[in-house]
């Protein structure tokens, strides 16, 4: 019940931050006269940005996006290696958090025995990912300064450039985590609380991988218009 909870409310956070920032900037280009915040013009907004998404131009445009920026940044045959990381990621979402959410028993039958396949493929992928593109995320001199200080406020100053090397690596240290207590779980070296404490932790892990990918993902592909 409690992991339930984390969940909704975690992604009620995330996602209604994303959207006001996103009502804030666009809002702000759209009117000549920017009138102050209210619900109703937020509702307004979002409704409308609900239904522009559902259109064939705007999944035609996400595809080119997306299409551009894996062949600039996985060219040739790593494209299939992103591919893999991609449908293993959805999969394993998709299984874990309905099975979690909506099924006391948790993962059992052929689903289980998915996850625990896509589970290895998502193992193997994301360590030849983070091979192939490591270095593209890797901390310059003058970001890593950043991280000097353990000021909460740091974090409201970042540049889109660092945010998404945070993010990538960020979601890197989770998919590390998810893969180490899977293993752990299933080991037989390790006493059945150790193995409860695994699954907990692969859960929690699993949401904020989540989250993790959501901000990504905003911050990567969908434009951002400033007023």
């Amino acid at each position: 019940m409690l992991f339930i909870i984390l969940t909704v409310i975690g992604l009620l956070a995330v996602l209604s931050r994303l959207s006001y920032i996103r009502f804030q900037a666009v809002g702000a280009a759209e009117r000549k006269n920017p009138e102050p915040f209210s619900a109703k013009a937020y509702w307004t907004w979002l409704r409308s940005r609900a239904k522009a998404i559902l259109t064939r131009e705007s999944y035609k445009k996400a595809e080119k996006i997306f299409v551009d920026w894996t062949a600039s940044h996985y060219p040739g045959w790593m494209k299939w290696i992103f591919l893999a990381f991609g449908l293993s990621v959805l999969y394993l979402a998709a299984s874990g958090f309905f099975f979690a959410l909506f099924i006391p028993r948790g993962m059992f039958g052929l689903p289980l025995l998915g996850h625990i396949i896509l589970g290895g493929l998502f193992a193997f992928s994301l360590t030849a990912l983070l091979a192939w593109r490591g270095r593209a995320y890797r901390l310059d001199k003058d970001e890593a300064t950043v991280f000097e200080s353990f000021a909460c406020p740091v974090f409201k100053n970042l540049s889109k450039t660092l945010l998404r090397k945070v993010l990538f690596w960020a979601f890197a240290a989770f998919g590390l985590v998810q893969v180490s207590t899977a293993l752990g779980s299933m080991l037989p070296i390790f006493t059945f609380e150790t193995q409860q404490a695994f699954i907990a932790i692969h859960r929690t892990s699993a949401l904020a991988l989540l989250l993790t990918a959501i901000v990504f993902i905003d911050v990567t592909f969908i434009p951002q218009r400033r007023p």
